[in-house]
Protein backbone atom coordinates (compact mmCIF):
# COMPACT_ATOMS: atom_id res chain seq x y z
CA UNK A 1 0.00 0.00 0.00
CA UNK A 2 1.47 3.50 -0.99
CA UNK A 3 2.52 5.62 2.29
CA UNK A 4 0.46 7.93 1.57
CA UNK A 5 -2.23 5.64 1.85
CA UNK A 6 -1.07 4.75 5.47
CA UNK A 7 -0.42 8.13 6.48
CA UNK A 8 -4.24 9.00 5.23
CA UNK A 9 -5.65 6.39 6.90
CA UNK A 10 -3.50 7.14 10.32
CA UNK A 11 -4.63 10.70 10.02
CA UNK A 12 -8.77 9.49 9.42
CA UNK A 13 -8.11 7.58 12.93
CA UNK A 14 -6.76 10.79 14.95
CA UNK A 15 -9.60 13.02 14.26
CA UNK A 16 -12.00 10.14 14.66
CA UNK A 17 -14.84 11.11 17.14
CA UNK A 18 -17.98 9.60 15.63
CA UNK A 19 -17.13 6.12 13.19
CA UNK A 20 -20.20 4.20 11.83
CA UNK A 21 -19.78 0.75 11.66
CA UNK A 22 -22.49 -1.59 9.22
CA UNK A 23 -22.65 -5.02 9.37
CA UNK A 24 -23.69 -7.54 6.70
CA UNK A 25 -25.26 -10.24 7.45
CA UNK A 26 -22.36 -13.14 6.03
CA UNK A 27 -20.79 -11.46 8.69
CA UNK A 28 -22.77 -12.24 11.24
CA UNK A 29 -24.04 -16.14 10.25
CA UNK A 30 -22.62 -19.36 10.62
CA UNK A 31 -22.26 -21.79 7.36
CA UNK A 32 -25.96 -23.22 8.59
CA UNK A 33 -26.93 -19.66 8.33
CA UNK A 34 -27.98 -18.89 11.66
CA UNK A 35 -26.26 -16.25 14.10
CA UNK A 36 -22.80 -16.72 15.17
CA UNK A 37 -22.06 -15.61 18.68
CA UNK A 38 -18.44 -15.27 17.80
CA UNK A 39 -19.11 -13.07 15.30
CA UNK A 40 -20.99 -10.61 17.33
CA UNK A 41 -18.61 -11.06 20.13
CA UNK A 42 -15.29 -10.04 18.07
CA UNK A 43 -16.96 -7.26 16.34
CA UNK A 44 -18.17 -6.15 20.41
CA UNK A 45 -14.93 -5.99 21.20
CA UNK A 46 -13.29 -3.95 18.81
CA UNK A 47 -16.38 -1.74 19.32
CA UNK A 48 -15.23 -1.62 23.47
CA UNK A 49 -11.81 -0.60 22.46
CA UNK A 50 -12.79 2.19 20.40
CA UNK A 51 -14.87 3.61 23.13
CA UNK A 52 -12.13 3.46 25.67
CA UNK A 53 -10.30 5.59 23.06
CA UNK A 54 -12.89 8.30 23.04
CA UNK A 55 -14.78 6.84 19.81
CA UNK A 56 -18.66 6.95 19.74
CA UNK A 57 -19.66 4.04 17.96
CA UNK A 58 -23.18 3.66 15.73
CA UNK A 59 -23.52 -0.06 14.79
CA UNK A 60 -25.49 -0.67 11.77
CA UNK A 61 -26.79 -4.07 11.58
CA UNK A 62 -28.11 -6.70 9.25
CA UNK A 63 -29.08 -10.15 10.12
CA UNK A 64 -32.74 -9.80 11.13
CA UNK A 65 -34.53 -12.16 8.03
CA UNK A 66 -31.37 -14.52 8.44
CA UNK A 67 -32.42 -14.83 11.81
CA UNK A 68 -35.90 -14.92 10.83
CA UNK A 69 -35.36 -17.95 8.56
CA UNK A 70 -34.07 -20.08 11.15
CA UNK A 71 -36.83 -19.55 13.61
CA UNK A 72 -39.58 -19.76 11.80
CA UNK A 73 -38.17 -22.44 9.24
CA UNK A 74 -37.77 -20.83 5.90
CA UNK A 75 -34.42 -22.28 4.75
CA UNK A 76 -32.82 -20.87 2.03
CA UNK A 77 -35.63 -20.51 -0.35
CA UNK A 78 -36.89 -17.46 -2.01
CA UNK A 79 -39.42 -15.50 -0.15
CA UNK A 80 -41.98 -13.58 -0.89
CA UNK A 81 -42.18 -9.61 0.66
CA UNK A 82 -44.99 -10.87 3.53
CA UNK A 83 -42.93 -13.66 4.65
CA UNK A 84 -39.21 -11.25 4.39
CA UNK A 85 -41.27 -8.88 6.75
CA UNK A 86 -42.74 -11.87 9.13
CA UNK A 87 -38.82 -13.27 9.20
CA UNK A 88 -37.88 -9.70 10.17
CA UNK A 89 -39.94 -9.48 12.78
CA UNK A 90 -39.11 -12.77 14.52
CA UNK A 91 -35.61 -12.56 13.81
CA UNK A 92 -35.30 -8.89 15.30
CA UNK A 93 -35.52 -9.69 18.74
CA UNK A 94 -32.98 -12.50 18.11
CA UNK A 95 -30.43 -10.27 16.62
CA UNK A 96 -30.67 -7.60 19.53
CA UNK A 97 -30.55 -10.76 22.14
CA UNK A 98 -27.03 -11.71 20.49
CA UNK A 99 -26.04 -7.45 20.65
CA UNK A 100 -27.01 -7.47 24.11
CA UNK A 101 -25.10 -10.67 25.18
CA UNK A 102 -21.78 -9.88 23.41
CA UNK A 103 -21.60 -6.36 24.60
CA UNK A 104 -23.13 -6.93 27.89
CA UNK A 105 -19.19 -8.99 28.22
CA UNK A 106 -18.03 -5.63 27.64
CA UNK A 107 -19.72 -3.41 30.30
CA UNK A 108 -22.29 -1.54 27.63
CA UNK A 109 -25.44 -1.57 27.12
CA UNK A 110 -26.69 -1.46 23.62
CA UNK A 111 -30.86 0.34 22.13
CA UNK A 112 -32.36 -0.65 19.13
CA UNK A 113 -33.25 1.69 16.42
CA UNK A 114 -35.80 0.32 14.01
CA UNK A 115 -35.57 3.53 10.60
CA UNK A 116 -37.64 4.04 7.35
CA UNK A 117 -37.07 6.25 4.87
CA UNK A 118 -39.42 8.48 5.78
CA UNK A 119 -37.87 9.16 9.19
CA UNK A 120 -34.59 10.57 7.43
CA UNK A 121 -36.41 12.55 4.66
CA UNK A 122 -38.72 14.13 7.07
CA UNK A 123 -36.75 17.06 8.85
CA UNK A 124 -38.71 17.04 12.35
CA UNK A 125 -38.15 13.16 12.61
CA UNK A 126 -34.69 13.59 10.94
CA UNK A 127 -33.83 16.22 14.12
CA UNK A 128 -35.68 14.57 16.59
CA UNK A 129 -33.51 10.93 15.63
CA UNK A 130 -30.50 12.99 15.86
CA UNK A 131 -31.18 13.82 19.53
CA UNK A 132 -32.03 10.27 20.19
CA UNK A 133 -28.65 8.55 18.80
CA UNK A 134 -26.90 12.25 20.72
CA UNK A 135 -28.14 11.32 23.59
CA UNK A 136 -27.63 7.67 23.65
CA UNK A 137 -23.87 7.73 22.46
CA UNK A 138 -23.73 10.44 25.59
CA UNK A 139 -24.54 7.75 27.98
CA UNK A 140 -22.36 5.28 26.51
CA UNK A 141 -25.00 3.26 25.15
CA UNK A 142 -24.27 1.54 21.56
CA UNK A 143 -27.34 2.35 19.36
CA UNK A 144 -27.69 -0.80 16.70
CA UNK A 145 -29.61 0.39 13.79
CA UNK A 146 -31.23 -1.99 10.97
CA UNK A 147 -33.98 -0.81 8.58
CA UNK A 148 -37.55 -1.70 9.54
CA UNK A 149 -38.12 -4.52 7.36
CA UNK A 150 -41.62 -5.73 8.82
CA UNK A 151 -43.21 -2.29 7.19
CA UNK A 152 -40.71 -2.06 4.76
CA UNK A 153 -41.82 -2.30 1.22
CA UNK A 154 -40.09 -2.63 -2.05
CA UNK A 155 -41.06 1.19 -3.12
CA UNK A 156 -40.27 2.54 -0.13
CA UNK A 157 -37.36 1.79 1.32
CA UNK A 158 -33.87 1.42 1.78
CA UNK A 159 -32.49 -0.23 -0.30
CA UNK A 160 -30.01 -2.45 1.39
CA UNK A 161 -28.14 -1.40 5.08
CA UNK A 162 -25.32 0.19 2.97
CA UNK A 163 -26.96 2.87 2.18
CA UNK A 164 -28.72 3.38 5.10
CA UNK A 165 -25.64 3.38 6.77
CA UNK A 166 -24.73 6.13 5.43
CA UNK A 167 -27.61 8.39 6.07
CA UNK A 168 -26.71 6.96 9.86
CA UNK A 169 -23.34 8.63 9.14
CA UNK A 170 -24.84 11.66 8.32
CA UNK A 171 -27.21 12.09 10.95
CA UNK A 172 -24.69 11.81 12.82
CA UNK A 173 -21.70 13.86 11.46
CA UNK A 174 -19.41 10.40 11.53
CA UNK A 175 -15.98 11.43 10.61
CA UNK A 176 -15.63 7.59 8.70
CA UNK A 177 -18.04 4.72 7.66
CA UNK A 178 -17.05 1.52 7.73
CA UNK A 179 -18.61 -1.54 5.63
CA UNK A 180 -18.23 -4.77 6.84
CA UNK A 181 -18.26 -7.09 4.24
CA UNK A 182 -17.00 -11.04 3.22
CA UNK A 183 -14.39 -9.23 0.61
CA UNK A 184 -11.48 -7.41 2.04
CA UNK A 185 -10.91 -5.34 -0.81
CA UNK A 186 -12.16 -3.80 -3.89
CA UNK A 187 -10.27 -5.42 -6.99
CA UNK A 188 -9.38 -4.76 -10.29
CA UNK A 189 -11.37 -7.81 -11.69
CA UNK A 190 -12.98 -10.52 -9.95
CA UNK A 191 -9.94 -13.17 -8.20
CA UNK A 192 -11.98 -16.16 -8.21
CA UNK A 193 -11.52 -16.00 -12.10
CA UNK A 194 -9.02 -14.01 -13.08
CA UNK A 195 -5.55 -14.28 -11.65
CA UNK A 196 -4.48 -10.86 -12.42
CA UNK A 197 -7.11 -9.16 -10.38
CA UNK A 198 -5.47 -7.00 -7.89
CA UNK A 199 -6.48 -5.27 -4.09
CA UNK A 200 -7.01 -1.54 -4.56
CA UNK A 201 -6.15 -0.11 -0.89
CA UNK A 202 -7.39 3.14 -1.94
CA UNK A 203 -9.61 5.32 -4.13
CA UNK A 204 -9.86 8.10 -4.30
CA UNK A 205 -12.45 9.04 -7.07
CA UNK A 206 -14.96 6.75 -7.97
CA UNK A 207 -15.81 6.44 -11.75
CA UNK A 208 -17.83 4.28 -14.23
CA UNK A 209 -14.47 2.06 -14.02
CA UNK A 210 -14.64 1.96 -10.95
CA UNK A 211 -18.16 0.72 -10.45
CA UNK A 212 -17.71 -1.75 -13.08
CA UNK A 213 -15.04 -3.32 -11.68
CA UNK A 214 -17.28 -3.52 -8.65
CA UNK A 215 -19.77 -5.81 -10.23
CA UNK A 216 -22.78 -7.93 -9.13
CA UNK A 217 -23.63 -9.01 -5.52
CA UNK A 218 -23.44 -12.86 -5.25
CA UNK A 219 -23.93 -12.84 -1.50
CA UNK A 220 -26.30 -16.04 -0.67
CA UNK A 221 -28.16 -13.89 2.39
CA UNK A 222 -27.41 -10.26 1.94
CA UNK A 223 -28.84 -7.73 -0.30
CA UNK A 224 -26.08 -5.71 -0.91
CA UNK A 225 -22.32 -6.47 -2.39
CA UNK A 226 -19.33 -4.82 -3.51
CA UNK A 227 -20.97 -2.92 -6.11
CA UNK A 228 -23.61 -1.57 -2.98
CA UNK A 229 -20.57 -0.63 -1.59
CA UNK A 230 -18.87 1.04 -4.01
CA UNK A 231 -22.42 2.80 -4.61
CA UNK A 232 -22.74 4.16 -1.19
CA UNK A 233 -18.99 4.68 -0.83
CA UNK A 234 -19.63 6.98 -4.12
CA UNK A 235 -22.49 9.00 -2.71
CA UNK A 236 -21.30 9.26 0.89
CA UNK A 237 -17.89 10.48 -0.69
CA UNK A 238 -19.81 13.28 -2.51
CA UNK A 239 -20.38 15.23 0.95
CA UNK A 240 -17.21 14.13 2.68
CA UNK A 241 -17.42 10.60 4.26
CA UNK A 242 -14.69 9.04 3.72
CA UNK A 243 -15.82 4.60 3.92
CA UNK A 244 -13.89 1.89 4.18
CA UNK A 245 -14.61 -1.43 2.89
CA UNK A 246 -13.01 -4.64 5.03
CA UNK A 247 -13.44 -8.08 5.59
CA UNK A 248 -15.61 -8.31 8.88
CA UNK A 249 -14.69 -11.18 10.38
CA UNK A 250 -10.68 -10.47 10.87
CA UNK A 251 -9.55 -10.21 14.16
CA UNK A 252 -8.79 -7.11 14.84
CA UNK A 253 -10.13 -6.18 11.45
CA UNK A 254 -11.03 -2.59 12.48
CA UNK A 255 -7.88 -1.17 13.97
CA UNK A 256 -5.86 -3.53 10.99
CA UNK A 257 -7.67 -1.00 8.90
CA UNK A 258 -6.98 1.95 10.06
CA UNK A 259 -3.38 0.76 10.40
CA UNK A 260 -3.27 0.42 6.75
CA UNK A 261 -3.22 -3.93 6.55
CA UNK A 262 -6.49 -4.63 5.26
CA UNK A 263 -9.42 -3.42 3.27
CA UNK A 264 -10.36 -0.84 0.72
CA UNK A 265 -10.59 3.20 1.69
CA UNK A 266 -12.88 5.59 -0.51
CA UNK A 267 -11.48 8.53 0.52
CA UNK A 268 -12.32 12.27 -0.24
CA UNK A 269 -11.16 15.71 0.08
CA UNK A 270 -14.37 17.71 0.45
CA UNK A 271 -15.15 18.82 4.00
CA UNK A 272 -17.73 17.38 6.19
CA UNK A 273 -20.72 19.85 6.36
CA UNK A 274 -22.89 20.13 9.16
CA UNK A 275 -25.45 17.59 9.14
CA UNK A 276 -28.22 20.27 8.30
CA UNK A 277 -26.37 20.95 5.09
CA UNK A 278 -25.82 16.96 4.67
CA UNK A 279 -29.85 16.87 5.33
CA UNK A 280 -31.12 19.55 2.89
CA UNK A 281 -28.27 18.72 0.06
CA UNK A 282 -28.97 14.99 0.17
CA UNK A 283 -31.49 13.33 2.09
CA UNK A 284 -34.37 15.96 1.90
CA UNK A 285 -37.19 15.05 -0.84
CA UNK A 286 -37.51 18.05 -2.91
CA UNK A 287 -41.35 19.25 -3.00
CA UNK A 288 -40.66 21.68 -6.04
CA UNK A 289 -38.45 23.28 -8.96
CA UNK A 290 -37.40 27.06 -9.03
CA UNK A 291 -36.12 28.29 -12.97
CA UNK A 292 -33.64 30.79 -12.09
CA UNK A 293 -32.43 33.49 -14.91
CA UNK A 294 -29.05 33.66 -15.49
CA UNK A 295 -27.93 36.44 -13.27
CA UNK A 296 -29.21 34.45 -10.50
CA UNK A 297 -27.88 31.37 -11.16
CA UNK A 298 -24.56 32.75 -11.60
CA UNK A 299 -24.82 34.43 -8.52
CA UNK A 300 -25.43 31.26 -6.68
CA UNK A 301 -22.75 29.02 -7.99
CA UNK A 302 -20.84 31.44 -6.28
CA UNK A 303 -21.91 30.59 -3.18
CA UNK A 304 -22.06 33.74 -1.09
CA UNK A 305 -25.50 34.73 -1.54
CA UNK A 306 -29.25 34.08 -1.09
CA UNK A 307 -32.12 33.44 -3.60
CA UNK A 308 -34.07 36.54 -4.09
CA UNK A 309 -37.99 36.53 -5.79
CA UNK A 310 -36.65 38.55 -8.57
CA UNK A 311 -34.09 36.07 -9.65
CA UNK A 312 -37.20 33.47 -10.45
CA UNK A 313 -38.48 33.33 -13.86
CA UNK A 314 -40.70 30.35 -13.22
CA UNK A 315 -41.86 28.03 -11.03
CA UNK A 316 -43.06 23.91 -10.60
CA UNK A 317 -44.43 21.70 -8.36
CA UNK A 318 -47.15 22.46 -4.97
CA UNK A 319 -45.08 23.31 -1.84
CA UNK A 320 -44.98 24.87 1.36
CA UNK A 321 -42.41 27.17 2.95
CA UNK A 322 -39.96 25.51 5.00
CA UNK A 323 -39.83 22.71 1.78
CA UNK A 324 -37.21 21.83 0.31
CA UNK A 325 -37.28 22.70 -3.36
CA UNK A 326 -34.48 22.13 -6.50
CA UNK A 327 -32.66 25.36 -8.03
CA UNK A 328 -31.88 25.07 -12.09
CA UNK A 329 -30.71 27.38 -14.37
CA UNK A 330 -32.51 28.66 -17.71
CA UNK A 331 -30.86 25.27 -19.31
CA UNK A 332 -32.20 23.24 -16.93
CA UNK A 333 -29.30 22.18 -15.04
CA UNK A 334 -29.79 21.91 -11.09
CA UNK A 335 -27.80 23.80 -9.09
CA UNK A 336 -28.63 23.46 -5.69
CA UNK A 337 -31.30 22.55 -2.99
CA UNK A 338 -32.48 25.08 -0.84
CA UNK A 339 -35.17 25.17 1.87
CA UNK A 340 -37.63 28.00 0.29
CA UNK A 341 -39.88 30.12 3.05
CA UNK A 342 -42.65 31.02 0.77
CA UNK A 343 -45.18 28.82 -0.26
CA UNK A 344 -46.06 27.82 -4.40
CA UNK A 345 -48.97 29.72 -3.87
CA UNK A 346 -47.06 33.03 -2.87
CA UNK A 347 -44.31 33.39 -5.29
CA UNK A 348 -44.89 35.62 -7.38
CA UNK A 349 -41.54 35.32 -10.30
CA UNK A 350 -39.35 38.61 -10.85
CA UNK A 351 -40.99 39.97 -7.62
CA UNK A 352 -38.63 40.98 -4.71
CA UNK A 353 -38.47 39.14 -1.37
CA UNK A 354 -36.12 36.54 0.27
CA UNK A 355 -37.11 33.19 -1.13
CA UNK A 356 -34.23 30.58 -0.15
CA UNK A 357 -31.33 32.10 2.20
CA UNK A 358 -28.07 31.03 1.87
CA UNK A 359 -27.55 28.83 5.12
CA UNK A 360 -30.43 26.74 3.81
CA UNK A 361 -28.37 26.34 0.60
CA UNK A 362 -26.39 23.33 -0.72
CA UNK A 363 -24.96 23.52 -4.08
CA UNK A 364 -25.21 20.37 -6.37
CA UNK A 365 -22.10 18.86 -7.15
CA UNK A 366 -21.32 19.59 -10.70
CA UNK A 367 -20.12 16.38 -11.38
CA UNK A 368 -23.20 14.11 -10.26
Amino acid sequence: MAESCRERRAEIKKRLRVLVVKVGSNILTGPDGGLSGRSFSRIARQIRILRDEGVRVVLVSSGAIAAGRERIGFGRRPLSLAQKQAAASAGQTALMGQWEKAFRRHGLGVAQILLTPSDIADRERFTNLERTVETLLSLGVVPVVNENDAVATFEIRFGDNDRLSAYVAGLVRAQCLLLLSDVNYLYTADPRIDPEARPLPCVRQIDGKTLRMAGLSRSGLGTGGMSSKVGTAQWANGWGLPVGVLKGDLPGGIFRFFEGKTGTLFDTDRSLPSNRKIWIGHFSVPRGELFLDAGAAAALRSGRTSLLGRGVASLAGDFLRGETVVLKDPQGTEIARGIVRTSSREIVPGEEGLLVHRNDLVLSDPLS
